[in-house]
């Protein structure tokens, strides 16, 4: 228990370099919201979609930008100066840094849904059900989404790279992951891959939150599998930047 401690601790301090240093600036919050809300008003003017659908979706999309941008080159800028070598030096273990800097990115994505949920369900005159299931549910989306840019940032070598990495590992989720649209109206074949896709979960879990006021069944699944995802993409994370370094 202690040790469990002592990790999150030291995965603490890391993140709030990291926030310091990359995340906590306005240009990173104006990138953040600005793809996300253009892509979705250039879908909502194409086609008649529902507020639930706009809140739950829209948040769900800023979350998984605004946390993937910056992720995505933390590390290969980190590996480019020495700052991860000197990381590396100290007495954390290589899974404990992974934590840290996916940490830095779940404080930043809680900030950047708060701005767009709470706001946007007032103007839309969407009734939040369960706020508290919302929240939970941006958290563990946030988790997720900063440990899948880390995957892309562990993976390249360079700052393009992890920027093309990135992009594709995010806008087949965009529009396969039922965002624009209920997943229920998707031929079957593309509904199965978007099981397989952390976005689906988020965009999931948040319309449940929204519609109603208690815990349902396919809601605990969605956060089930948002903290699934998160472990395999830390853990991935992990294996590939010890490929890397060694």
């Amino acid at each position: 228990m202690t040790k469990i401690y002592d990790v999150f601790v030291k995965a603490f301090y890391i993140a709030k370099k990291d926030a310091k240093v990359y995340y906590f600036k306005a240009p990173n919050f104006t990138y953040g919201i600005l793809i996300p809300v253009s892509l979705f008003l250039a879908f909502s003017m194409a086609g008649n979609m529902s507020s639930k659908l706009i809140v739950a979706g829209l948040t769900s999309l800023v979350v998984l930008f605004g946390t993937t941008s910056i992720e995505a080159v933390a590390v290969v800028l980190e590996k480019q100066t020495g700052t991860f070598d000197r990381l590396l030096t100290a007495p954390v273990s290589l899974f404990t840094i992974v934590l840290g800097k996916a940490l830095a990115g779940f404080f930043f994505g809680l900030i950047l849904a708060a701005i767009v949920l709470f706001p946007l369900a007032a103007v839309s005159g969407v009734v939040v059900m369960n706020p508290i299931l919302a929240v939970i549910a941006i958290a563990f989306t946030s988790m997720a989404f900063s440990a899948l840019g880390i995957v892309a940032s562990a993976y390249a070598k360079w700052v393009p790279e992890a920027q093309m990495v990135s992009n594709f590992l995010r806008f087949p989720m965009v529009f396969l992951a039922g965002t624009f649209a209920a997943l229920e109206t998707y031929p079957f074949q593309l509904q199965v891959i978007a099981r397989f896709l952390p976005l689906t979960y988020s965009v999931e879990a948040l319309r449940n939150s929204i519609a109603n006021s208690t815990v349902t069944l396919i809601y605990a699944v969605d956060i089930g599998a948002l903290a699934l995802f998160t472990l395999i993409f830390l853990a991935l994370s992990t294996v590939i930047l010890k490929k890397r370094i060694d």
